[in-house]
């Protein structure tokens, strides 16, 4: 009886193994390939087989690749896809991506429970493309500050939150202390985020404020320079630029010194995040202010999703839902992927992971790469410095009272506007840094920029751009 009983789970274990199906994975990359993701790989190839009989081939892209390799036609089953990499909601719309709609709740009813109610994020005009890998869906946007200057040293109060503007005696204080040095030390791609006080309508130049959230003006689609809070934080800048508390060739540089002369820096991330926070990282202890925020549309909403290869049968399809699924119900996969292997890539303690040495140096990448955040343990910086292991659900507690965009999920077709939308972004482009930085006027450099922008054909962009919005809004009543 015992050999029968081995013979037959032989038998399955043989089935399961010729009918395990190989999805191939187009994975986010910034160019670096962690050491030792190989070996994490196999070690959840192992996981997923026997729990669903799929593995995973991955194939790490970059920004620039995603697209290149689209639209050369090569093979995948299944890619990361968001706003800002590989657009979603242009390729969806070319029909790269798997129409879903039928499938992602019969294949895989678990992961569609666990996605409810944001199956809008991977929805373009009423079809499923994409399934979100749920992480921070709102935007909101934090000064780092050295609190062991600004508090310890200098016995001030920093706040959970602030305008932008209020940051200027921060930045005079340090300046009095240190006359030689930038309290504000900028990069060409000036602060991280700051462009978070509107939604992005048409690229960088066409917008929506938050700040008209809920009222007759929440719908209607300006140029960048109409958007009156942006403007005074650009002026806070020119500002402060004159005043010396940023570097000279901030338009230029890309460097970034994180040292004890930096006391000030930006980050988009959510309320009790913990990243920042560690001092043995960076030199000093980390207090995040929020000066915007939190703000949700359908960009920011877009931070994560996996899409599926339209040309891919429905075999690979259903595949690809099966492990997507696996990454949102299996912490222990889901912690796996994200973190590497328990015991030398990270540990777990009071409920959360802290990462080794190893780990910080052989597999470290953001987690919102591999799946959701919101089903991956929380990282602890140290374990004197505990995340809140209940983190996201806080979190997406707070979304209730989020800015919510008007907008209602509305995304622009620029097929029509091509050309002119081209050649308004070259111009913002060429005046971007110096804005950003604060190097040049705000108010000259923008009324240059609309003058060209004009003769560039933006309104002929922003009519066409309303036109849509409206008609939209309009048949989703």
């Amino acid at each position: 009886m015992v050999l029968a009983l081995a013979c037959l789970a032989s038998c399955e274990r043989k089935q399961n193994q010729q009918a395990a199906v190989n999805i191939i994975w187009w994975m986010y990359s910034t160019g670096q390939v962690p050491k030792d993701f190989e070996e994490v790989l196999s070690r959840a190839n192992e996981i997923s087989e026997k729990e669903i009989g799929v593995t995973a081939t991955v194939q790490f892209k970059t920004e620039e690749q995603f697209p290149l390799d689209l639209t050369a036609g090569e093979y995948y089953d299944m890619t990361f896809t968001c706003d800002w990499c590989n657009s979603f909601d242009t390729n969806a719309r070319l029909g790269y991506y798997y129409d879903i709609t039928e499938l992602a709740e019969s294949v895989s009813p678990a992961l569609y429970k666990m996605i409810q109610p944001w199956w809008n994020i991977g929805t373009l005009d009423k079809r499923i493309y994409g399934v979100p890998m749920l992480k921070d869906l709102g935007a909101e946007v934090f000064f780092r500050l050295n609190s062991d200057y600004f508090e310890k040293q200098k016995g001030m109060t920093l706040p959970e939150e602030m305008k932008f503007s209020e940051l200027e005696p921060l930045l005079a204080s340090y300046k009095a202390d240190f006359p030689d040095f930038y309290p504000l030390y900028l990069g060409r791609n000036g602060l991280s985020g700051m462009f978070q006080v509107h939604e992005r309508i048409v690229s960088d130049f066409l917008v929506i404020p938050y700040s008209k959230t809920g009222t007759s003006e929440g719908t209607k689609i300006i140029p960048i320079w109409e958007d009156e809070e942006y403007m005074e934080m650009l002026k806070s800048l020119h500002r402060w630029y004159k005043k010396g508390y940023i570097n000279p060739d901030a338009a230029t540089t890309t460097e970034l010194p994180y040292t004890l002369r930096n006391p000030v820096r930006s980050g988009t991330a959510w309320t009790g995040f913990k990243g920042w926070s560690d001092p043995e990282k960076v030199g000093f202890n980390v207090k995040l202010v929020r000066y915007i925020g939190p703000n949700m549309s359908r960009r920011t909403q877009q931070g994560a999703l996996f899409a599926i290869n339209a040309a891919a049968s429905e075999e690979h399809a259903k595949a690809c839902l099966k492990y997507m699924e696996l990454l949102y119900t299996n912490r222990s996969f889901r912690d796996l992927l994200a973190y590497g292997i328990e015991g030398k890539h990270f540990e777990y303690y009071e409920d959360t992971v802290i990462r080794t040495k190893i780990g910080n140096e052989n597999y470290l990448m953001d987690a919102f790469i591999t799946g959701p955040a919101v089903s991956a343990s929380v990282v602890s910086a140290g374990k004197q410095l505990l995340a809140d292991a209940q983190q996201w659900q806080h979190v997406y507690e707070a979304y209730k009272s989020a800015k919510m965009s008007d907008t209602q999920g509305f995304s622009y077709d620029g097929e029509r506007t091509e050309a002119e939308q081209a050649a308004i972004s070259a111009i913002w482009k060429s005046y971007f840094s110096e804005l950003v930085t604060g190097t040049v006027d705000p108010d000259t450099a923008m009324r240059e920029i609309a003058k060209l922008s004009y003769a560039a054909g933006l309104q002929k962009v922003l009519d066409d751009a309303q036109t849509q919005l409206d008609d939209y809004l309009e048949k989703i009543k």
